[in-house]
C-alpha cells in the first residue's frame, strides 16, 4: 500500500476544495447486473506488466475466474465431491443444483475508525504501535507473528501520512505556478490541510472532513472500494462541526457545502459506500443532531443516488423521520431505514456489548457492523431456502438433472401429513447448512495465510494490542453473516401444500409432483388453483406469514449452533440482494404456482406480483418476521405509485406509514417511488428516459444502467396505490 500511494498519480481538478482521488479503480460491471463495457484502461496496464497483446484478454479473464469463483485456495482443507454437494463453484454445475454459496474470504465490507484517524492521525496511531513493539517480549512465541503485524502496520501509517504529503506538495505546486488569486487561495489551503492530515488529529470541521476522506482513499487501496463504508458519519464529524459553530469558523451553509463535496467525491454509478446518520449514542441517548440535517439537506441539493443510511426509532425526532420522508417521496429509494428496536437486540443477544451495539452501522447495503471494532465477514454465505424445499419434494434428488444432491427423506407421496414433509425440507436446509459452514470457516483460514489486510487491522480495535491481524482473529468482535434467500416463496409453497395436499385433499401429490415436473405444461388450471387457492405472503395472512417466520427463526437457531475458527458466532442477513434472480434459475416450478427459474422472493418482500391488499397489509406480513433475531440484518423494498405520496398529504402518508412499519417491529425498510408506466418507457427509451433513480437490491441505480433481467425484475414488483 505504501508502494502505491508513492506510484499514485496525484491529480487536483479546479474547483475541489477536498484533495483526494481513489488510487484504485471503481469497481466494474460485473457482478453488480451492470451493462457496462470492459475497461480499456485496465486492459492497458496488463499489457505494461509484459503481457504479450494476444495473452491480454486470456489473461484478464483467468484472474477474473480465479478472484470470482470463491474457490482459489483448494489447499486449505479437502474438497471432496460430498463436501461440495450444492455449491455454486463445486462439481455440479451451478445450472442445475445451486443450494448455497459460500466465502469466508472477505473484503472491503467494513466500516474502519475513521474517528480514531481524526483524533490521533497516522501519526499518533503509528506511535501507539511503537509503543506496543517496545513494550513486547522478545521471547515471547506469539512475537514473531506480532511483530510482522505491527511492521507491516507501521509501513501503512506511513503510508497514510505520505498520502497527505503528496498531495500538499501538489498543491503548493500549482499555487505557485497560478496567477489567479482565489486559485492560489485554494491551493494553499489543500497545501496547509494536507501537511496536516491525516497524518496529524484534525482540529478543524474541515481539517477533520478532509482527513477522513483520505483515510478512506488509503483503506479502498488495500481492497477496493465497493462496500468499504463511512459509518455514522453524523456522530463522527459533530464535534468539529459544533466546535467551529461556536467559535465562529463556520457557518452552517458551509458545513452543508463541504458535505455536498464529499458526496460528490464518493459519487460511483455503483455506489454502496454507506453513510448512516442517527440512532442513539453509547448511553441510550437520541443522537440526531443538527450535523444529521446538515448531510440530510446536502443530499437532497447533489440530488443523485447515494448510499445513505438513517438509524430510526419509535423516539426518534418527528422532523428527522419527516424529512427523511420528503426525501423518499422524491423518488430513487434514498434514505433507507434501519430499526435500532430491532438490531440493538439481535446483536447484544450474540455477545456484543450494549455500548457497542448502539454504535451499529450498516455496510454497503445492509449488513450490520460494529465501526472500527469488527470483522463482520458479510454475506459470507448465501443459502437458497427455496432450493430445499424442492429437494424435500423429490427424496433429495434435483428433479431437472436426476442427481441425488441431498439426503434421501422421502417423496412427497409418501408423506401422510404436513409435519413430516417440514421435517425433510429441515433435514435438507442442515445438511447443506453445514457444509456452508465448513466451506465459509475454510475460507476464513485460507484468508488468514494468504490475504491479511494491515490497513483495516490498524483501524479495529483490539489488533494493534493483540499484536493481531483482523483475519488473524484481531478485532474485538469476529463473526461471519450469512444470507438466507427465498423464504416468501419457500412460505407460500409450503402454505399450498400444507391446505391443499394435506389438509382440504384437493390437490393429488402424485399430480403435483408431474405437474412441477414439466413446468405445470397442461397443468393450467392446477397452476391457477395453486396461486388462488392458498393464501400468500404480503397479504396480512397469519397462516402464511407465521410459517415464512418459522423458516427464517428455524434457520437462525440453527446457525446459532455454529462456530468459526476463532469461536465467532454465525449472524444471519435476512436479505438476497439481487442473488434471487440467479437463484432462482436453479430451482424448478414449485408448488406456490411459480413457473421453474422465475426470481425468488427480493429479501423479506412479497414474492414479485403477490402482494395484492395495499401496503399498509404487506407491512402487517413484514413485521411478522423476526427482524429483531436478524443480527446481519434483515430487508425489504416496499413499493409505491408517486400518486399516494404527492403533495402534503403524500408525505404525511408516507411518514404515518414509515411510523407505523418502525412501531411494529420492521428491521430494515427501502421505499421504492415509481410506476410500471415510467420504468417500461425507460426500458424502451434508455437514452431519453433511463436516468430515473430506483430501488435494486440493498442499494439504488439509475435504471438504465441495470441489465434486462434486474429491470424485467424491479417492474413485477407490486407499485402499491392503496
Amino acid at each position: 500500500l505504501h508502494e502505491l500511494v508513492q506510484l499514485a498519480e496525484i491529480d487536483i481538478p479546479s474547483n475541489w476544495t477536498l484533495a483526494g482521488e481513489h488510487l484504485v479503480a471503481s469497481p466494474g460491471g460485473v457482478g453488480f447486473g451492470f451493462q457496462a463495457e470492459p475497461d480499456e484502461g485496465a486492459l492497458g496496464r496488463i499489457g505494461e506488466l509484459g503481457v504479450a497483446i494476444d495473452e491480454i484478454e486470456s489473461v484478464r479473464q483467468a484472474v477474473h475466474v480465479w478472484t470470482a469463483s470463491g474457490e482459489p485456495h483448494t489447499d486449505i482443507g479437502e474438497l471432496t465431491p460430498e463436501s461440495l454437494r450444492g455449491h455454486a463453484s463445486g462439481t455440479s454445475t451451478p445450472e442445475t443444483c445451486t443450494v448455497y454459496q459460500a466465502s469466508g474470504w472477505i473484503e472491503n465490507h467494513s466500516i474502519r475508525d475513521y474517528a480514531k484517524v481524526l483524533r490521533l492521525g497516522f501519526a499518533g496511531i503509528r506511535r501507539e504501535i511503537e509503543a506496543q513493539l517496545e513494550a513486547a517480549d522478545l521471547t515471547d512465541p506469539d512475537f514473531p507473528r506480532q511483530e510482522n503485524f505491527w511492521r507491516a502496520g507501521l509501513s501503512i501509517c506511513d503510508a497514510g501520512i505520505l498520502l497527505g504529503e503528496r498531495y500538499a506538495e501538489r498543491a503548493r505546486e500549482l499555487a505557485w505556478a497560478t496567477t489567479v488569486p482565489h486559485e492560489r487561495q485554494r491551493l494553499e489551503h489543500m497545501a496547509a490541510t494536507c501537511s496536516r492530515v491525516p497524518a496529524a488529529g484534525a482540529r478543524t470541521f474541515f481539517e477533520a472532513t478532509q482527513s477522513l476522506w483520505l483515510a478512506h482513499v488509503l483503506t479502498c487501496g488495500e481492497d477496493g472500494i465497493n462496500a468499504n463504508s463511512l459509518g455514522r458519519l453524523d456522530q463522527i464529524l459533530h464535534p468539529y462541526y459544533q466546535q467551529d459553530l461556536d467559535a465562529g469558523l463556520l457557518t452552517r451553509e458551509e458545513a452543508k457545502a463541504i458535505m455536498a463535496e464529499l458526496a460528490c467525491k464518493l459519487y460511483l454509478d455503483y455506489d454502496v459506500q454507506a453513510i448512516t446518520l442517527g440512532g442513539v449514542d453509547g448511553e441510550g441517548n437520541e443522537a440526531v443532531n443538527d450535523l444529521s440535517f446538515v448531510i440530510l439537506e446536502a443530499s437532497g441539493d447533489v440530488d443523485f443516488v447515494r448510499d445513505l443510511s438513517l438509524r430510526v426509532r419509535r423516539d426518534s425526532p418527528k422532523e428527522f423521520l419527516e424529512f427523511a420522508a420528503r426525501l423518499i417521496a422524491r423518488g430513487g429509494g434514498i434514505p433507507f431505514m434501519f430499526n435500532d428496536d430491532c438490531f440493538i437486540p439481535s446483536l447484544t443477544e450474540r455477545g456484543i456489548r450494549l455500548e457497542d451495539a448502539r454504535d451499529y452501522a450498516p455496510i454497503g447495503c445492509i449488513e450490520l457492523t460494529i465501526p472500527g471494532k469488527t470483522n463482520p465477514r458479510a454475506v459470507s454465505g448465501w443459502f437458497n431456502s427455496t432450493k430445499c424445499l424442492e429437494l424435500a419434494l423429490f427424496d433429495g434428488v434435483d428433479p431437472r438433472s436426476g442427481e441425488q444432491l441431498g439426503p434421501a427423506t422421502g417423496r412427497l407421496t409418501e408423506f401422510t401429513d404436513f409435519e413430516a414433509f417440514r421435517a425433510a425440507y429441515d433435514r435438507q436446509v442442515e445438511y447443506f447448512a453445514r457444509r456452508m459452514v465448513y466451506h465459509c470457516n475454510r475460507g476464513e483460514l485460507a484468508q488468514r495465510e494468504r490475504g491479511p489486510l494491515p490497513c483495516w487491522s490498524v483501524l479495529t480495535d483490539d489488533c494493534i494490542g493483540r499484536g493481531r491481524e483482523i483475519t488473524d482473529g484481531g478485532a474485538r468482535y469476529d463473526y461471519h453473516s450469512v444470507c438466507f434467500m427465498g423464504t416468501p416463496t419457500t412460505a407460500d409453497a409450503m402454505c399450498a401444500l400444507r391446505q391443499l395436499v394435506f389438509e382440504e385433499g384437493v390437490v393429488d401429490a402424485n399430480r403435483l409432483l408431474q405437474a412441477l415436473r414439466v413446468d405445470f405444461e397442461g397443468h393450467a388450471a392446477l397452476r391457477q388453483q395453486l396461486r388462488r387457492q392458498a393464501p400468500k405472503y404480503g397479504n396480512d395472512s397469519p397462516a402464511v406469514d407465521e410459517l415464512a417466520r418459522q423458516l427464517n427463526d428455524d434457520f437462525i437457531d440453527l446457525m446459532d449452533r455454529m462456530r468459526s475458527p476463532v469461536g465467532g458466532r454465525y449472524h444471519v442477513h435476512l436479505f438476497s440482494f439481487h442473488l434471487n434472480i440467479p437463484f432462482g434459475k436453479v430451482v424448478g416450478a414449485t408448488p406456490d404456482g411459480r413457473r421453474a427459474g422465475e426470481p425468488l422472493a427480493y429479501s423479506l418482500s412479497a414474492h414479485q406480483g403477490r402482494d395484492e391488499q395495499g401496503v399498509t397489509a404487506l407491512i402487517k406480513s413484514i413485521s411478522r418476521m423476526p427482524h429483531e433475531r436478524a443480527a446481519g440484518a434483515s430487508a425489504a423494498i416496499l413499493e409505491l405509485d408517486p400518486a399516494v405520496v404527492e403533495g402534503e398529504a403524500g408525505v404525511c402518508r408516507l411518514l404515518q406509514l414509515i411510523c407505523s412499519a418502525i412501531e411494529l417491529g420492521i428491521g430494515q425498510m427501502q421505499w421504492n417511488i415509481t410506476t410500471v408506466e415510467r420504468l417500461l418507457q425507460a426500458q424502451q427509451d434508455p437514452e431519453t428516459y433511463g436516468n430515473i433513480p430506483v430501488r435494486v437490491a440493498g442499494y439504488s441505480q439509475k435504471f438504465k444502467l441495470l441489465n434486462r433481467e434486474l429491470q424485467d425484475h424491479i417492474i413485477a414488483r407490486t407499485k402499491h396505490r392503496s
